[in-house]
């Protein structure tokens, strides 16, 4: 049986843990190690499920070192994120679960979920060089003075650039770069609060993907062809933040789509051997920003040998 195919054309934890077995119900044990010399500080949320939308979490703060954390009757669940100076927060573990922590499970294969949007205005995230890069997650910017006043001013310039005056600056960062944010606020007495500077990336851009055959197939009006044996190949580049993932999704022969699952070397595989009509492919890689690629799709058909 032979197949063608047409194409039609894409936190950082600023900690670690590491855990022990719980000493006893409702209290459990482990080390917060910062891996950045500006962690000051953690903050711990307790939920009573792992449904988010639906309550408000019961938060601690904690420093760095090791924890003896006190889980109050009803909370299940648990989740923490690195402050560093400046108040700069870091990305939100995953969801512990209170009575599986320190506990060692096989992980099960399941689809993988989109990244959630960013809250935190400025998120770090670890470059090619294992230096940390704190990237906007907004496209705007506002400079809010703590302390209201009729004549509060705030210059400020980006990149060098000329520096300019208003009382609440709204800035607005639609390119991808690099940007160097220096500002300074100043009361009707003349005090300042000494220049702050901020240094961070702007990535809008998605992953792009391409993808490629391992050898020329045989091409027929608007059809390649190609042997099952012969897998795809995919090349996924990201000139920003980096790649997260590389995911795809199918519909058999015009049934329900899946659900996103990661691919990997034994994909191409799965899929042939999972549907045995039509098939449509989906390939969409999305970057550590959570920038998503615009699927790449793939119609498989199958041909009779005569």
């Amino acid at each position: 049986m032979n197949w063608f195919y047409g194409i039609t054309r894409t936190l950082f934890l600023v900690f670690c843990l590491r855990s022990i077995l719980p000493l006893e119900a409702k209290q459990i044990q482990f080390n917060l190690v910062p891996e950045r010399e500006d962690i000051i500080q953690y903050e711990i949320e307790l939920w009573k499920t792992d449904d988010l939308e639906l309550e408000i979490p019961f938060r601690v703060l904690s420093n760095p070192g090791p924890v003896n954390l006190f889980i109050p009757e009803g909370y299940e669940f648990f989740r923490i994120r690195a402050v560093a100076k400046r108040k700069v927060r870091g990305y939100w573990t995953e969801l512990y679960n209170v009575s599986q922590f320190g506990k060692k499970t096989k992980p099960a294969e399941k689809p993988i979920a989109k990244i959630p949007a960013k809250t935190d205005i400025l998120v770090p995230i670890a470059n090619e060089k294992g230096n940390q890069d704190l990237y906007l997650t907004s496209n705007k910017i506002k400079i809010s003075p703590i302390s209201l006043g009729k004549k509060i001013q705030i210059r400020y310039r980006i990149n060098g650039g000329i520096w300019q005056t208003s009382s609440s600056p709204e800035l607005e960062f639609f390119k991808d770069g690099s940007y160097h944010l220096e500002y300074k606020v100043t009361n009707e007495l003349g005090i300042s609060d000494g220049m702050q500077l901020w240094d961070f990336k702007v990535d809008r851009t998605p992953p792009n993907t391409v993808i490629t055959f391992p050898i020329p197939p045989f091409i027929q009006k608007e059809y390649s062809f190609i042997g099952p044996n012969y897998p795809i190949q995919l090349k996924t580049t990201d000139n920003g933040s980096g790649v997260s993932s590389i995911r795809y999704r199918t519909t058999c022969d015009e049934n329900e789509t899946t659900e996103y699952y990661l691919w990997n070397d034994s994909t191409w595989k799965e899929i042939l051997s999972n549907c045995k009509k039509a098939i449509l492919l989906e390939i969409s890689a999305v970057d550590r920003l959570g920038n998503e690629e615009s699927p790449k799709k793939i119609f498989i058909h199958r041909t009779k040998q005569d």
